[in-house]
Parts: structure tokens; C-alpha cells; sequence
């Protein structure tokens, strides 16, 4: 068995060149297989991470978007419930600024009339102005009138004649109510 350097150079490099062949091809394979995995990979986890966005927005639609929205809906009615109410208390307001006018004009105009008739030659026996003070002396405390006398003949006014002369001052026949003689 004599083989010569050539003979066993070739079943050495025969084979290993046959292996280093099959070793390459099945490297290939194993390659494009590894990079399939690593596209699907890839694809999975993009659609993982769809799934995720997509759960993640449906949980914030549902926890926070939509009870906002009601809540501005609410919001929204309140307000144009208070617009409704607010309008129909500003009519409300100038209708009573409007009354309130006139009774200011109204008071002003009996102010005038009252101080006018302090003016009046017949302003000492005047039952109106007598009411007026005793209705001031209420209010302030004060006694207006009662120096001069004629508080006990204003208060004696109110009572009948007990004694039928025709004396007392609440009017009689001949004279006309609330005039001096």
C-alpha cells in the first residue's frame, strides 16, 4: 500500500473540498433561514407593538377621553342652563330697575310737595305735616313739635265731641276739614 504523497494529497483535499462544498451550501441555508426568522421577528414585534399602540389608545379613549367629554357636555348644558336663567333675571332686573324709578321720581315729587308746604300759611294746623313730623319723631327719637303745644291739639283732633258744643276741631258743619278758621 504504497500511496504516494499525490494519491494521499487528493483524498485528503478530495474530501475536505467535498465537506468545505457541503459546509458552505448548508452555511447558506442555515444563513437565509436565520435571516427569515430574524424578518419574521421583526414583523411579529412590529405587529406586537401595533397591538400594544392600539390598546393603549383604547384604554386612554375609554379612561380619560370620553369622561372629558361628558364632563364638557355636562359643562356645556350648565352653562346654557345658566345663560337661560341669568337672561331671564337681567328682564326681571330692569323691570324692577324700571318700578324703581319711578318710585325714586315718584318720592321725589312728594319730597318737593311736603317741603313746599312748610311754605303754606296754614302749615302750623296742617294734619298732614303733623303726621309727617310725629312719623319723623318715631324714626328719630326726637320730639319735633312738642314745645309749641301743638302735638295736644293734633292728638285731640281724632276724638269726637264728647261733650256735643261743636267745639273740637275734627270739623263740623260749618267749616270744611282740615282748613283753619
Amino acid at each position: 500500500m504504497a500511496m504516494t504523497f499525490s494519491e494521499i494529497l487528493n483524498i485528503l483535499l478530495g474530501g475536505g473540498f467535498l465537506a468545505l462544498m457541503v459546509g458552505v451550501i448548508t452555511l447558506k441555508a442555515t444563513v437565509r433561514k436565520a435571516n427569515a426568522d430574524a424578518e419574521k421577528a421583526k414583523a411579529d414585534a412590529e405587529s406586537v407593538r401595533i397591538t400594544n399602540t392600539e390598546n393603549a389608545t383604547r384604554i386612554l379613549v375609554q379612561n380619560i377621553v370620553n369622561p372629558l367629554k361628558e364632563e364638557l357636555n355636562a359643562t356645556r348644558q350648565e352653562l346654557h342652563t345658566t345663560r337661560e336663567k341669568l337672561s331671564a333675571t337681567e328682564g326681571v332686573m330692569a323691570g324692577m330697575q324700571k318700578e324703581l324709578a319711578s318710585t325714586k321720581r315718584a318720592v321725589s315729587r312728594l319730597s318737593r310737595a311736603v317741603e313746599s308746604a312748610k311754605n303754606c300759611p296754614h302749615s302750623d294746623d296742617c294734619v298732614v305735616l303733623y303726621k309727617l313730623r310725629n312719623n319723623q319723631k318715631d324714626t328719630d327719637g326726637t320730639d319735633s313739635d312738642s314745645a309749641d303745644g301743638r302735638e295736644a291739639r293734633y292728638r285731640n283732633r281724632d276724638k269726637a265731641d264728647t261733650q256735643g258744643d261743636g267745639t273740637d276741631e275734627s270739623g263740623s258743619d260749618n267749616r270744611i276739614r282740615g282748613q283753619p278758621p
